[in-house]
């Protein structure tokens, strides 16, 4: 009697115990209403931001939402599930628009404000967030086209046809000499760490040697590789819609060819890959960072950039094909860049890397691996880019990122430029001198 009493009590507690715990996970499961403030930044007087498209994307699922701030400067999310979040937002501004908030009348046609914040905890806890709009100059120079996925690594040519394309959006005469181009690093996951920021990116004010405190994270940029386009000033002029391709091997990659250490290269599928052999630039390095590698083959007809920097052990330019950098264009005297300061990250890795300000950044763009549990912290303050974009189909897949074609004026191009590479970006396959 006792023992079926005992047998008794123990299945009621264990009942007892499953209903508690299907409660609280049920409890955790259980959508929310999560909201975020919009507000200019203090240059602005810190007024509310109407009309700011703001989106959030859950970094578990990269489920994706998007609403409008209301006229209290709010946008509100309801019935979200909780998670993890990340979340920007985006305000384009026509100078009409800017003269009535804000009293004056800009030199700008066309002005973006941007903001982002990540790894957001967002349950019944969560208090509203507030998002800081900043604003910067729109170049003249953009990154139009960035192929760094590759291509099929047995029937295509892997990484080795990779390129960057850069876009005179303005309507005059733009000249390519003396523009570097940046590879910039930094963490590779939002994991945080005793060395990092809440949203896992390196805190930089802890690195060896470092004094500027919080604002090494904020004014700067990090290059680990860092080309130069040369020329004497006037040597490389660009015209209005038209664009120049830095090639990793300015070849025909869709054709067979001899590598460097005599052995052939067959190309299996050239259908995977492209033609560089008429690219303006090619970043041939030779034994600049050791021996002659077998796939850097140089194209004589074709222009090599200056190696300004090289911090790492890669012998050629070789892009993460996985998103896990971001892009920079700037220009800046050679006195100004010899000055430039080097640090290793606050993670303790050998290499140096390049501190860049921000004020010379004239374009960049964060990529990532994707927007969910690939999502890698950004590097770009949010007013050079609020947003990432990222290549759906994966690595080695042919596909570029490329940014949007806006407008045509008199069968002039304008592309997007919105200071937000989530809105300005698509995937393409790859196609050098392409639109999307």
């Amino acid at each position: 009697m006792k023992k079926t009493l005992l047998i008794t009590i123990t299945f009621l507690l264990g009942l007892l115990i499953q209903s508690c715990s299907n409660n609280d996970e049920n409890e955790a499961l259980k959508p929310v209403n999560f909201s975020v403030s919009i507000k200019y930044d203090e240059t602005f007087n810190n007024i509310i931001t109407k009309k700011s498209d703001v989106t959030i994307v859950n970094s578990e699922t990269g489920n994706k939402y998007t609403v409008q701030s209301d006229d209290n400067g709010t946008a509100q999310f309801n019935q979200i599930l909780p998670g993890n979040y990340s979340v920007s937002a985006t305000k384009v501004m026509q100078s009409a628009e800017f003269t009535e908030t804000f009293g004056y009348t800009p030199s700008e046609t066309e002005i973006n404000f941007n903001a982002s914040q990540s790894n957001i905890t967002v349950n019944t806890e969560t208090t509203p967030v507030t998002l800081i709009m900043k604003t910067s100059k729109v170049g003249d120079f953009v990154l139009k086209q960035i192929y760094y996925g590759g291509s099929d690594t047995k029937k295509g040519a892997t990484f080795r046809d990779q390129f960057i394309e850069i876009y005179n959006n303005s309507n005059t005469v733009q000249y390519a000499d003396g523009l570097y181009m940046a590879q910039l690093t930094g963490s590779t996951t939002t994991t945080v760490a005793a060395y990092s920021l809440a949203n896992g990116q390196f805190d930089w004010s802890k690195a060896e040697g470092m004094t500027e405190g919080n604002s090494a994270n904020t004014n700067y940029v990090y290059g680990i590789n860092i080309i130069k386009i040369p020329g004497n000033g006037t040597q490389y002029p660009v015209q209005p819609g038209k664009s120049i391709v830095i090639a990793q091997n300015a070849i025909n990659h869709k054709s067979n060819y001899i590598d460097n250490n005599g052995k052939a290269v067959s190309i299996l599928n050239p259908e995977l890959t492209v033609d560089l052999s008429n690219a303006d630039f090619e970043s041939f390095l030779g034994t600049f960072s050791g021996d002659l590698y077998q796939y850097d083959i140089q194209n004589p007809a074709v222009p090599d950039v200056e190696i300004a920097y090289w911090g790492n052990s890669n012998n050629d330019m070789i892009l993460d094909a996985n998103g896990r950098q971001a892009y920079a264009i700037f220009k800046m005297t050679d006195a100004e860049f010899a000055a430039l300061k080097k640090y290793k990250n606050p993670k303790g890795d050998k290499n140096l890397f390049l501190q860049i300000p921000n004020s010379v950044l004239i374009d960049g763009v964060d990529t990532t691996k994707d927007l969910g549990s690939g999502l890698i912290p950004k590097k770009l303050q949010a007013q050079i880019d609020g947003g990432n974009t990222y290549l759906p189909s994966g690595n080695y897949s042919s596909k570029s990122v490329i940014r949007r074609t806006k407008t045509t004026i008199a069968g002039r191009i304008i592309l997007q430029d919105t200071n937000n590479s989530t809105n300005d970006f698509v995937e393409i396959t790859a196609n050098p001198r392409g639109f999307n």
